[in-house]
């Protein structure tokens, strides 16, 4: 029976908006006794107006899971990099000199809210939702507030590049991915939306075996790959579709197999 189901934003439920198709099929998954939670790489404080929306009653995995909060908006767990960390990631981020900063920018996941050194809309990056804090490479401490840290380049050989060279130097000691078109991950190591899915499931005493997930990019790898019955969108790019169990064109499709899957095992 499937009991949970794990659910990607960005390009997954969130694709210009939620359709009114996805909302009711949350609706039924939830009156049919499936609980439904969020799994996406933004943070908190840009996930609440979706949960709100689509009436998700179920947990939220943020910032690629480095944090996860309950129902009632209280974090439950932190993955988060150290100022030590931190600092080598700066510091590597400062000495490559094929970085352009005003085109290559670093950002920070921190405290819930997206914090960059310099203005990215120039570049198109974000056009709203961040703020500019001129220090932020330079600061003392972090307050263990930092889950996530991207490198925005509208280059892809040069996020390869970065992705090649942040592994060579840094070795295990960070998951490093590119995570969408213009975007590199740094992450700390073990930190996944597959590893938060474990830690909720293990809150509800669930089994991976009850789970379905659903997602559309690189960064949903680990939670398609490791789980039986996960679904990508119809249009992800190959190396995300064969990874997965199946294929979808909506979240709606993917949750109806879900129901009909449990009533078929009910007998119903």
């Amino acid at each position: 029976m499937i009991k949970h189901i794990f659910c990607d934003l960005d390009g997954t439920l969130y694709r210009d908006g939620i359709t009114e198709k996805d909302k009711e099929s949350i609706r039924l998954a939830q009156e049919n006794g499936i609980m439904f939670h969020i799994a996406t790489g933004r943070v908190y404080s840009h996930t609440v107006s979706i949960i709100e929306e689509a009436d998700v009653k179920g947990y939220s995995i943020c910032e690629n899971g480095s944090f996860i909060y309950n129902n009632d908006g209280e974090c439950i767990y932190r993955g988060t990099l150290d100022d030590m960390q931190i600092n080598k990631i700066i510091n590597l981020y400062n000495s490559l000199d094929y970085i352009e900063k005003n085109d290559d920018i670093i950002y920070f996941k921190y405290d819930g809210k997206i914090i960059v050194a310099v203005d990215g809309s120039a570049v198109e990056y974000f056009s709203r939702g961040y703020t500019v804090e001129s220090d932020i490479l330079e600061r003392d401490t972090y307050n263990s507030a930092v889950g996530n840290i991207g490198i925005l380049s509208n280059n892809h050989e040069k996020l390869e590049k970065l992705v090649e060279d942040f592994k060579a130097h840094f070795g295990s000691d960070f998951d490093i991915y590119i995570s969408g078109p213009t975007t590199m991950n740094i992450v700390p190591r073990g930190v996944s939306k597959l590893e938060a899915i474990r830690i909720v499931c293990k809150r509800l005493g669930a089994s991976l075996d009850e789970i379905m997930t659903i997602g559309d990019s690189p960064n949903d790898i680990c939670m398609l790959r490791n789980i039986k019955m996960s679904f990508a969108m119809s249009d992800s790019k190959d190396s995300v579709k064969s990874e997965a169990g199946f294929e979808t064109p909506s979240v709606a499709d993917a949750v109806k197999m879900a129901i009909d899957f449990n009533n078929e095992m009910a007998g119903v």
